[in-house]
């Protein structure tokens, strides 16, 4: 299987500051534009001893990690990513550091503060939560790579939950300078050590300010990390916090209601910077001039449904309708969402989607039975039996169903349904 790129949730000091100058010149290499050359010299070590000390962390890039690389799982999009980034920093402000100093952890060197800082914890238990509807399982190779090291019950618990195992209570802020060291006689351990310190002295005269989230990625496996996009806290979030969800408006209504035209109407008066998503649905039938959709055959939904890139399957009128799972990357970046759903699947909706509010958009027989006749779309038994499912299902009744009259003119109706998305 073709691996796809990976993207780790990364803090890295990139503004200008004298903790990234020094975290480039240690490793040889500036993840920010991939340049490299010579590290450190440390006498009595030799360069190519010191670049096999240090080959994983340079390969990473001068970091420290809030959630470890992954891949989008099937759904997702690069946009999602960044577009769930851009929401989430927003919501966070910055951490100040102020000990920062070059410690063991282990068998082997990192930049890390003085004892636990709960604030630092919470901040990437935060990220590796919200951004977890993004990560693709692990392989069950990465799972055994991970298991290798030694785990203890509560670290395979996590490893299962959030594919890493250095997660919330195990979480330690570092910043990775060496791998392990720990077969190196004393005197050598001591004198990495030492010029280490040396190295970041000047830094160290600084306040860390962990200010921003640094997306990091790596093309393809084993392939050096470059940095790919960065996004900045809020420094005047008074606390830092989860963004808030958007909404979800499920629109339903029996054929000839006039749903479609409805969201047509609706979707052409909604501002461009408003926020809201129509969303698209992936549907079994041929491309139609009166529905923008993904249209697509059935053995290729169905591998598309096993596959899990879909939030939302249904069927009706012998047709499968698919709604994929970027609806919900926008829900968390805050975006609303508007889906033109079916009656049927209403029960299902609420299960997955408690939250959700449910559109139902009705018109009185006469009409209904009218516009179906005018789509001149059936016929004969075809048209009778289309009326006839359109008048067969009664509106739920409950806090989140909305019942909105159609049989008017379009204006009318979409008005209403503009003032219920408060748009």
């Amino acid at each position: 299987m073709t691996r796809m790129a990976r993207y780790a949730l990364y803090f890295a000091p990139i503004s200008n500051t004298p903790w990234w100058d020094a975290g480039c010149r240690w490793f040889g290499r500036n993840a920010l534009d991939g340049a490299e050359f010579p590290q450190t010299q440390i006498p009595g070590i030799s360069r190519i001893q010191l670049a096999k000390l240090t080959a994983r962390p340079r390969r990473y890039g001068f970091h420290a990690t809030l959630k470890p690389p992954f891949e989008l799982a099937d759904g997702f999009s690069e946009s999602h990513l960044v577009d769930m980034a851009a929401a989430f920093c927003h919501t966070q402000r910055p951490i100040v550091l102020e000990d920062m100093r070059v410690r063991p952890i282990g068998d082997f060197l990192a930049l890390s503060p003085a004892g636990q800082n709960e604030e630092i914890k919470a901040l990437a238990m935060r990220c590796v939560s919200f951004f977890d509807l993004l990560r693709a399982p692990p392989t069950a190779g990465e799972l055994q790579k991970r298991r290798e090291t030694g785990l203890t019950a509560r670290q395979e618990a996590l490893l299962q939950r959030w594919g890493y195992p250095y997660v919330d209570e195990e979480y330690q802020l570092h910043m990775t300078l060496t791998d392990s060291i720990g077969a190196l006689d004393e005197g050598s351990r001591n004198t990495i050590h030492e010029a280490a310190e040396r190295r970041f002295a000047a830094a160290a005269n600084t306040p860390l300010a962990i200010d921003g989230l640094t997306i990091f990625r790596e093309e393809q496996p084993g392939s050096p990390l470059l940095i790919w996009r960065h996004f900045p806290f809020n420094p005047v979030q008074p606390a830092s916090a989860m963004p808030a969800p958007g909404r979800l408006f499920y629109v339903v209504g029996p054929s000839g209601v006039g749903k479609d035209s409805l969201l047509q109407w609706v979707r052409q008066r909604v501002p461009a910077d408003a926020g809201v998503v129509f969303a698209q649905r992936t549907i079994t039938r041929a491309s139609h001039a009166s529905e923008t959709y993904e249209a697509t055959d059935v053995d290729t939904f169905g591998k598309y449904a096993a596959a899990g890139r879909f939030s939302m399957v249904w069927k009706a009128n012998d047709l499968y309708y698919g709604v994929r799972r970027g609806i919900e990357a926008n829900l968390k970046s805050g975006r609303d969402v508007i889906i033109n759903g079916s009656r049927e699947y209403v029960p299902q909706l609420v299960q997955s989607f408690p939250d959700a509010q449910v559109v139902w958009i009705e018109a009185d027989t006469a009409t209904i039975q009218e516009r179906l006749v005018s789509r001149q779309r059936e016929s004969g038994a075809a048209l009778l039996r289309r009326i006839d499912r359109a008048l067969e299902f009664a509106a739920p009744t409950g806090q989140k169903v909305v019942r909105l009259d159609n049989s008017g003119p379009l204006d009318v109706a979409g008005q209403r349904l503009l003032e219920l998305l408060k748009l």
